[in-house]
């Protein structure tokens, strides 16, 4: 893939977008954007809809207010927002007036908080969401990648459908032969569709950016017990040696991902009576693959000195090794079978750290009511 081309809609200043947009491009080759301002229905689809059939691989990045600013060459505002395009857009393509292509939403962080975030009817609209304003997120190689490949992905199932060719899961996903059998019959049906943009949903959200069936590569240090700094150069040789256990579907070179399935029989392979991942600490965790691979691999420490090093997550607010015996569940309203719940330790929940991203389950409320009253006893006694 040498090149992916994105229609940037904003109603914002050039000299605040331009360089915005020119950074994303200096961060990854081949990406590329137009820019324009908002337009009325009828044209801004025609714009679109000319760019989304020359373009091999095209995509859409649109802001979510639209509707604040005028043109400055004409004076002409436009009266919708960012979900009511994506929504018309989404509808032109299942219909088939128009091809496939993702749709990104970026906005100022004030926006997406208390104007997007809120509306969850408008979330499945769009493949990925940014605020502009985060300049450590926005500006680097990552979102560059995510962008770029987002619509590599979108032209790979485009090909499939256009050739009315059967969808085949195993080679979107990269599947084996035998895989098949570890996975989920439920999430093998629900992967299924006729519209690119919804299966392309599909498996960003319930597969790439949950964990469960596939793991990210902080997810997997954890459940190996690796620190990954301290570890430096010894950690990008145990992926290498993980090769095997390596999501090499749709969508991967932006959203590195493990089979979990792959991964515990890569352990068993390794250990003695093809024991568990879980019952092992981080140090012998640690130990058994050192002496394995010849590696420098160093134990992750735990949050808090008193807690288990038996992890089998991630705290969602610290982003450190956690053992659910030291934590809480977090609710999780869309939270499918196949995805693994998410916790959330006692440490950041006492001292809320980032509150704001995280509630308790409801059933873990009266537990953690519990907690409290007995810390309150102790200190007074």
């Amino acid at each position: 893939m040498s090149s992916v081309k994105y229609l940037c809609i904003d109603d914002q200043p050039e000299d605040f977008i331009q360089p915005l947009l020119s950074k994303l491009s200096n961060c990854k080759a081949g990406l590329n954007f137009d820019r324009m301002h908002p337009q009325e229905f009828e044209s801004q689809f025609e714009r679109i809809n000319a760019l989304a059939r020359e373009e091999q691989c095209f995509g859409l990045l649109i802001d979510l207010r639209l509707d604040q600013d005028a043109d400055l060459e004409n004076g002409n505002r436009v009266y919708y927002r960012g979900p009511t395009l994506a929504q018309e857009l989404r509808t032109r393509m299942a219909e088939g007036v128009l091809p496939s292509f993702p749709i990104v939403l970026w906005s100022m962080n004030d926006n997406i908080v208390h104007s997007y975030a809120p509306d969850s009817s408008s979330h499945d609209l769009f493949d990925a969401v940014y605020a502009k304003d985060d300049g450590q997120n926005v500006l680097g190689e990552s979102v560059a990648l995510e962008l770029f490949w987002l619509a590599a992905g979108y032209q790979k199932f485009n090909k499939v459908f256009e050739q009315g060719a059967a969808l085949v899961l195993e080679g979107f996903l990269g599947l084996d032969e035998d895989d098949r059998s570890y996975l989920d019959p439920r999430l093998i049906s629900f992967l299924k569709g006729k519209v690119v943009y919804e299966m392309a949903g599909k498996i960003l959200n319930t597969l790439i950016r949950s964990e469960g069936v596939l793991v990210s590569e902080i997810m997997l240090a954890a459940r190996l017990g690796v620190d990954i700094v301290k570890s430096d150069g010894s950690w990008s040789q145990l992926l290498s040696e993980m090769n095997s256990a390596s999501y090499s579907g749709i969508f991967h070179e932006a959203w590195p991902r493990w089979w979990m399935h792959r991964v515990d029989a890569w352990w068993a392979e390794i250990v003695a009576y093809k024991a568990s991942l879980r019952k092992y600490s981080a140090p012998e965790r640690i130990a058994i693959i050192n002496e394995k691979f010849g590696l420098n691999l160093v134990a992750a420490t735990p949050i808090e000195d008193s807690y288990s090093v038996r992890y089998s997550t991630v705290c969602v607010a610290t982003g450190r090794p956690l053992d659910p015996v030291d934590g809480f569940k977090v609710f999780s309203p869309l939270q499918d079978a196949w995805q693994d719940n998410r916790y959330v330790s006692t440490y950041a929940v006492l001292q809320r750290v980032k509150k704001t991203e995280w509630v308790l389950d409801p059933l873990e409320v009266e537990r953690f009511k519990q907690l409290t009253d007995r810390l309150k006893n102790e200190k007074k006694n």
